[in-house]
């Protein structure tokens, strides 16, 4: 397998974290050990693996002595391990390797939504840790340790609440796509964080980590392996997003889905705050910054709800220093999503930002909209159709404290002196702007994260881009009295013009990139079975029965004209230009399949199938074979990538046949096409 994303970061990151065990020699977790739901004195360790395991977690403050330990299984979260299974069900057809582990035994365990059958979840918490001290870890199979002596494997316990020492918070959103973008934004950050010598504390996701559904596949190839490096050193505190919101949902009293599996958060007040009774939202205190979490997607917003009553429990409740409320809809946007137009944004604004401002919160992030944002310093703007900068705005400067000065406010926590509101949906999807927000002093249409420093009665924010350069940067310093002003006529940006030749927004359920993270299925160049100068009499030659045994072999690419290719074929005058391909290929575990791609260049158009199910078309507007319509001739040279559709409906577990017809316009002096296939999982 390709593992070029996590293999290249881990090379970069070898000096940083200390890297020094082979992983050959290892075993495969199927989910690496990552860190969950820290306090002062204790924290979550979850990890998967392919099977039962005797799971063991040993730590200790030194790295190689580790004699605290927990291996007790337990039924109740929050002491001992938690084991979650995917066994399957009666209706299914279960992997034979699996169908010993249904026992009585094992269908009692609590169980994983949707992950591949023989997944075994494993939720260690270890507790009577001591306070803002730093331990190191090691996951065991039994006597045998399954983690490497590694300075990466360890973690440091929340200070005391109240703490005033420099605490840094990494926020980003909407980067859950797999894609090279979402890993530079990645590795700017590691890069900041290793010059400047100052990892990062905890860290904050805002939701859209797994594109296109949330699927459990979709949450392990492009969330789990993207950020393995951070996800074992630092906790990860999340928020839902509409995308997670395909297949999780957190709106029936307990969450059920990939996101709630993933994910060990306070429903007590375990970690401060005002307990909740979900993990849908909730909040914790780290050192001196209370951190409240909103469930934007799939709650009700309006203030006599749930969310909102406890919102405003919650901040009358809280004594911190510094408060920041994060969640996915960003209540002022117009980058790849218009909060004028769309309730859910729309109902963030007009229903809980007067709370959020009237409970004193400093800085609010979001994502969603795949843009970054950020707000001068406002307080008022809750217009349900609009928003208006005018007596809204308290300090309309840049924040920044070498160029207008930071924002300022009254030491402690005092309603509506105002709050910084941040777009961060930059971290990997596709970017789009659709105008401009009259309270926001930045803009930018470029992928980044968001990196916090808070020190005392001083906080600073950076937008970091995906090269490393900080982008946007303003603090905030709550020191003795300020009395507001609102701004009659405040500084606005300049109204936003599209450019004529503005790409489409994107499909956010299509991929047209190449994952980064992926192994060969159909080499290219590979050999085919196909057929040329003919067309089969039915659609039958697509499925995984046909005999094609009498149909020629050949190497891709196949076709004739300007191209290159290895397998040339004769145009023959008067008739319609095709040709039909065939290969079989062997897949494990159908439901550890994230995406099944096609990498193909071709003219003028295609038909995809997997087993007899068309999986893609493109510039074939109508029917098959002999009876395709409207072909549209290719201008754009390369090849093209395509995620294949219905991936679950036409993949089998063991032997699948894929089959491709391409066909030249009429016009075209040209019919080509060279596939090959790759998978990501």
């Amino acid at each position: 397998m390709i593992r070029l994303f996590v293999m290249v970061l881990a090379a970069w990151a070898a000096g940083f974290y200390g890297l020094c065990a082979s992983s050959d020699s290892l075993p495969v977790f199927t989910r690496a050990p990552y860190l969950q739901f820290s306090t002062t004195n204790s924290i979550y360790v979850v990890w998967r693996n392919e099977g039962p395991i005797k799971p063991v977690v040993k730590f200790g403050k030194s790295l190689n002595r580790l004699p605290g330990e927990v291996s007790q299984i337990s039924d109740s979260t929050g002491t001992g391990i938690v084991v979650r299974a995917s066994l399957g069900t009666n209706s299914e057809t279960i992997p034979s390797k699996w169908r010993s582990l249904r026992t009585e035994e094992n269908l009692k365990l609590r169980k994983l939504h949707s992950a591949p059958v023989g997944t075994f979840q494993y939720e260690a918490r270890l507790v009577g840790l001591e306070t803002d001290t730093k331990y190191y870890y090691a996951v065991y199979d039994g006597k045998k340790r399954l983690t490497p002596a590694d300075e990466s494997y360890s973690f440091t316990t929340m200070p005391p609440v109240g703490t005033r020492r420099p605490i840094r918070f990494w926020s980003l959103g909407d980067g859950g796509t797999g894609r090279r973008e979402q890993a530079e934004v990645f590795e700017a950050m590691l890069d900041v964080t290793k010059r400047e010598k100052r990892p990062l504390d905890l860290w904050l996701h805002l939701g859209d980590m797994a594109y296109g559904t949330g699927r459990d596949t979709e949450f392990q190839a492009r969330f789990f392996e993207s950020y393995d490096l951070a996800l074992r050193s630092s906790v990860c505190w999340p928020t839902m997003g509409n995308h997670e919101g395909f297949t999780s949902k957190g709106n029936q009293g307990q969450g059920i889905g990939p996101y709630y599996d993933a994910y060990v958060v306070p429903r007590y007040a375990e970690a401060g705050g005002l307990a909740s009774g979900t993990e849908a939202y909730y909040s914790f205190n780290y050192a001196n910054i209370h951190f409240i979490c909103l469930d934007s997607h799939d709650q009700e917003r309006k203030p006599d709800k749930a969310m909102a009553k406890w919102l405003k429990a919650d901040l009358e409740k809280a004594k911190a220093d510094w408060q920041v409320a994060f969640f996915h809809h960003p209540p002022y946007t117009k980058g790849s999503h218009d909060s004028d137009k769309e309730k859910d944004m729309a109902e963030m604004r007009q229903f809980l930002m007067p709370i959020i401002e009237s409970g004193g919160v400093d800085l609010v992030l979001a994502g969603h909209s795949h843009i970054y944002e950020r707000s001068m310093l406002i307080d008022g703007v809750y217009g349900a159709t609009n928003m208006v900068a005018e007596n809204n705005v308290l300090d309309d400067g840049d924040g920044d404290p070498d160029g207008d000065g930071p924002y300022r406010k009254s030491a402690g926590i005092h309603p509506h002196e105002g709050t910084v509101a941040i777009v961060a949906g930059n971290a990997g999807a596709a970017m789009s702007r659709k105008g401009t927000v009259s309270i926001m002093k930045r803009t930018l249409t470029e992928y980044g994260s968001v990196i916090i420093d808070v020190d005392g009665d001083t906080m600073t924010g950076r937008m970091i881009n995906r090269t490393g350069k900080v982008r946007d940067l303003f603090s905030m310093v709550k020191r003795g009295k300020v009395d507001p002003v609102r701004l009659a006529l405040p500084w606005q940006p300049e109204e936003y013009k599209k450019t004529t030749n503005e790409v489409k927004s994107a499909d956010y359920l299509v991929q047209t990139a190449m994952p980064v993270d992926y192994k060969v299925v159909i080499p290219k160049n590979a050999e085919w079975q196909y057929l040329a100068g003919e067309d089969p009499k039915t659609m039958d030659w697509t499925r995984r029965d046909f005999d094609a045994s009498d149909w020629k072999r050949g190497k891709a690419g196949f076709g004739f004209g300007d191209e290159p290719f290895q397998t040339e074929l004769t145009k023959i005058r008067g008739k319609a230009s095709s040709i039909y391909l065939r290969r079989e290929f062997t897949v494990e575990q159908v439901d550890k399949i994230t995406e099944l791609g096609l990498v193909v260049n071709y003219s003028d158009g295609f038909i995809a199938y997997i087993n007899g199910r068309e999986v893609a078309r493109k510039g074939i507007g109508r029917s098959s074979g002999r009876n395709v319509q409207k072909i549209v001739p290719r201008e754009e040279a390369g090849a093209a990538y395509i995620a294949l559709k219905d991936l679950h409906k036409s993949l089998k577990d063991g032997v699948n046949v894929f089959t491709i017809e391409a066909h030249a316009a009429r016009e075209s002096l040209d019919l080509f096409v060279n596939p090959f296939l790759i998978l990501e999982d």
